[in-house]
C-alpha cells in the first residue's frame, strides 16, 4: 500500500512538472514567434535554454538561406564572433591544469616574446592579463589584420607584434579588445607548437559532443552544414540583404572565430552550469570552471539587460536584476550571438541571429523574456508588449538615422583634383598589407584583404567614402604631390603608399 502511495505521488509530481514545462514553452513559442513577425529585418533567429542544469528548450526559426529558402534547424551553425573568447579562455585554463601554461607567468618567458631584442614593454604582463583584458598594451596593428584583413602568416604577425606595441598608459586597467587573445595564439604556436583551432576541437568540442562547431569556417562547405548566411538590414526596405564583409579561415582568429550550432551551444551552456560535468562525466575539472567564471578585471562594457561589474578568463562577469550572472555576446556584420547563464539558478540561454543591427535587440529581448519568465517575475506574454513595442521605437529610430544618412550623401559629387582614372592601383603598408582600388564602368572598387566595396563621393577633397562595414563609412584620403601625382592613401589614420 506504502509503495503504490508513493508511485502516484511521483506521478503526480510528474504531471505538474511536465504540464509547467509545456506551459512555459508555450509562452516562450508564442513570445518568440510574435516578435520575430514584428522584426522582418531578422531572416533566422535559434535559441536554446537550460533550466536546473538540464535540457529545457531548443528551436531555430526563420532562414539561414534567404534565397534559396533554406530553413534554419537546430543543427545550423553561426558565426559567434566574440563570444569564442569564453572557449579559449577555457583552452588556456586546461593547458594550465595539464602543466604546459603558467597563467600567471610574464609573457617574456614565453617565444615569441622572449626573443624579441626589447620586450621591457611587455614585463609584468602576464597570460591571465591577455585574457582578462588588462595587459595595459595594445597593437592596432595586429588585432586588425586578424579580425579584418587577413593577409598576413606567422612570422609577419611577430614582427607586427613586436614592432608596433604601445603603452595604454592606464596603469593595467581594463580595456576590451581582442589584443590579448590574438597574443596568446601566437604563444602557443610559438613556445608550444599548439594550433588554438585544433586544440579547440581535440579537447572541448569533440568531448562535449559539438558535432557542428568548428573554429575554421571551410568546414562548413566541406562537411555540408546549413551554416548561417550573413545578413543587414539597413536599406530602406528595412529587409535583410547580405552582408558586406564575410569572414573567411585567415580572419577566424582567436579573438572570433567559431561557429557554433545553438544545438552544440546547449552542450557549452550544461558543461558551465554543471561545473564540467556533462552526461554524468567529469569532462573539465571543477576547478578550471570556476576559474574562468571568477572576476579578475573590474570594469563595464555594456549595460543593457545586464549590469556588467568585471571580466573572468573569457566571460563577462554581472548581475542580472538582482541575480549573479555571466555572459558574452558577439557580433559583426550580418551576425550576433548570445550566451548567458544564472549560475545559481543553474539557469542560461543561447541565441544566434544572422543579422548584426537589430539582431541584438531582438536577441537580448527575448533572453530578458524568458529569464523573467522562467524565475517567475511575469506571468504572461502581454506583460512584455511594452518593452517589445520600445525595442520596435529603437530600430525605427536607428533605421531612420541610416536613412537620414544616406540621404544626405545622394548627391553628392566627386571633388577630385585628378581623373578618377589616376586614382586607381595598388597602396602598400608594412604591416597591413594592400589597399586595392580598381576603377571599373566609373565606380572605384576597393578591397583590402577579406574587406570590399564600392566607394561614394565623400565630402572631403581627394577623398573616397568607403563602408567595409555595413552601414560605417570611413574616408581614404589621397596624397598628391606637387606634379600632379598620387603617392598615397590614407585609411584610418595609417599611410598606403602608391
Amino acid at each position: 500500500m506504502k509503495f503504490k502511495k508513493t508511485l502516484i505521488l511521483l506521478l503526480l509530481l510528474s504531471y505538474i512538472t511536465t504540464n509547467s514545462q509545456v506551459k512555459y514553452t508555450d509562452s516562450i513559442e508564442a513570445f518568440i514567434s510574435n516578435t520575430l513577425k514584428k522584426f522582418p529585418e531578422i531572416p533566422g533567429l535559434a535559441i536554446s535554454i537550460v533550466k536546473d542544469g538540464k535540457p529545457f528548450y531548443s528551436k531555430a526559426y526563420g532562414y539561414t538561406d534567404i534565397s534559396s529558402k533554406t530553413k534554419a534547424t537546430i543543427q545550423s551553425p553561426y558565426y559567434i564572433a566574440s563570444a569564442t573568447k569564453s572557449f579559449v579562455g577555457l583552452l588556456a585554463t586546461q593547458l594550465e591544469e595539464e602543466g604546459i601554461l603558467d597563467l600567471d607567468r610574464s609573457i617574456t618567458e614565453y617565444a615569441p616574446i622572449k626573443n624579441f631584442k626589447d620586450n621591457s614593454i611587455f614585463q609584468n604582463v602576464t597570460i591571465k592579463d591577455l585574457l582578462s583584458h588588462t595587459s595595459g598594451i595594445k597593437n592596432g596593428p595586429l588585432t586588425w589584420q586578424y579580425a579584418s584583413i587577413g593577409e598576413y602568416t606567422k612570422e609577419s604577425m611577430i614582427s607586427i607584434l613586436e614592432k608596433k606595441i604601445e603603452s595604454r598608459g592606464n596603469n593595467k586597467s581594463f580595456k576590451y579588445d581582442n589584443f590579448g587573445y590574438n597574443v596568446l595564439d601566437l604563444i602557443l604556436l610559438e613556445e608550444f607548437g599548439i594550433y588554438w583551432k585544433d586544440a579547440l576541437q581535440e579537447k572541448i568540442f569533440s568531448p562535449l559532443q559539438m558535432n557542428h562547431t568548428s573554429a575554421y569556417l571551410s568546414d562548413g562547405e566541406k562537411k555540408q552544414w546549413n551554416v548561417a548566411k550573413a545578413y543587414t538590414a539597413i536599406n530602406d526596405k528595412r529587409l535583410p540583404e547580405l552582408a558586406i564583409t564575410l569572414k573567411n579561415d585567415a580572419t577566424f582568429q582567436a579573438a572570433g572565430g567559431m561557429i557554433v550550432s545553438i544545438e552544440d551551444a546547449q552542450n557549452w551552456l550544461l558543461v558551465n552550469l554543471n561545473k564540467g560535468e556533462f552526461e554524468e562525466k567529469q569532462i573539465f575539472s571543477e576547478n578550471i570552471i570556476n576559474k574562468t567564471h571568477t572576476q579578475i578585471a573590474e570594469g563595464r562594457l555594456l549595460k543593457d539587460i545586464f549590469n556588467d561589474y568585471g571580466y573572468g578568463i573569457g566571460w563577462i562577469t554581472a548581475n542580472y536584476k538582482d541575480r549573479k550572472a555571466t555572459y558574452h555576446y558577439g557580433g559583426f556584420d550580418g551576425a550576433f550571438s548570445h550566451i548567458s547563464f544564472l549560475p545559481e539558478e543553474k539557469m542560461g540561454i543561447a541565441i544566434f541571429a544572422n543579422e548584426s543591427h537589430f539582431g541584438d535587440n531582438v536577441s537580448n529581448l527575448i533572453a530578458a523574456f524568458v529569464y523573467d519568465l522562467l524565475l517567475g517575475e511575469i506571468k504572461s506574454v502581454n506583460e512584455y508588449s511594452e518593452k517589445v513595442d520600445i525595442a520596435i521605437d529603437k530600430v525605427n529610430n536607428t533605421q531612420n538615422a541610416y536613412k537620414k544618412d544616406r540621404l544626405a550623401r545622394a548627391n553628392r559629387k566627386w571633388k577630385l583634383s585628378l581623373p578618377l582614372s589616376d586614382y586607381q592601383g595598388v597602396y602598400q603598408h608594412e604591416y597591413l598589407g594592400e589597399l586595392k582600388i580598381n576603377i571599373d564602368q566609373g565606380k572605384p572598387l576597393i578591397s583590402h584583404g577579406i574587406s570590399k566595396a564600392i566607394a561614394t563621393p565623400s565630402a572631403n577633397d581627394d577623398s573616397f567614402r568607403v563602408e567595409f562595414r555595413s552601414g560605417r563609412g570611413n574616408d581614404i584620403t589621397f596624397v598628391i604631390d606637387r606634379s600632379k601625382k598620387i603617392v598615397a592613401a590614407i585609411y584610418q589614420g595609417k599611410v598606403f603608399l602608391k
